[in-house]
């Protein structure tokens, strides 16, 4: 499991800042220094595109690409039920064990993102 983390990490498909987004969130990890900030492009409550952006250790980036792997093109709800049985079904009990605060800084950011995107859109869509 190790070497897949290694490379996404190397080999990142979605560390990027999206132009064209509707949710953001930012998020700092003040244990080992991780910044990240997350941007979703969300279109009937369905995740289209999810980018990111900041200074990760090797295992937060890793980590948050195979969740972004498994929950792009998902419903917000679903992507809201994202648990930590279901991270540690992508990479094991071990490393979530041993590095709990960079398995989870990513999919936390994420389902910030979301809860700052219905609040908006729910505020917007009362107007």
């Amino acid at each position: 499991m190790l070497e897949i983390i290694l490379n996404k990490y190397e080999f990142p498909n979605y560390k990027k800042r999206l132009n064209d987004f509707n949710a953001y969130s930012k998020n700092f990890n003040s244990f080992c220094g991780d910044f990240i900030e997350v941007f979703l492009k969300i279109e009937k409550d369905k995740i289209l595109d999810i980018g990111y952006d900041g200074k990760l250790c090797t295992i937060s980036q890793g980590v948050i690409e195979m969740i972004i792997d498994s929950i792009i093109n998902k419903s917000i709800d679903e992507v809201k039920k994202f648990s930590l049985d279901d991270i540690k079904a992508l990479i094991g009990e071990e490393i979530l064990k041993i590095r709990t605060k960079c398995c989870l800084i990513g999919i936390e950011t994420i389902k910030n993102a979301i809860i700052e995107y219905e609040r908006n859109y729910k505020f917007n869509s009362r107007s």
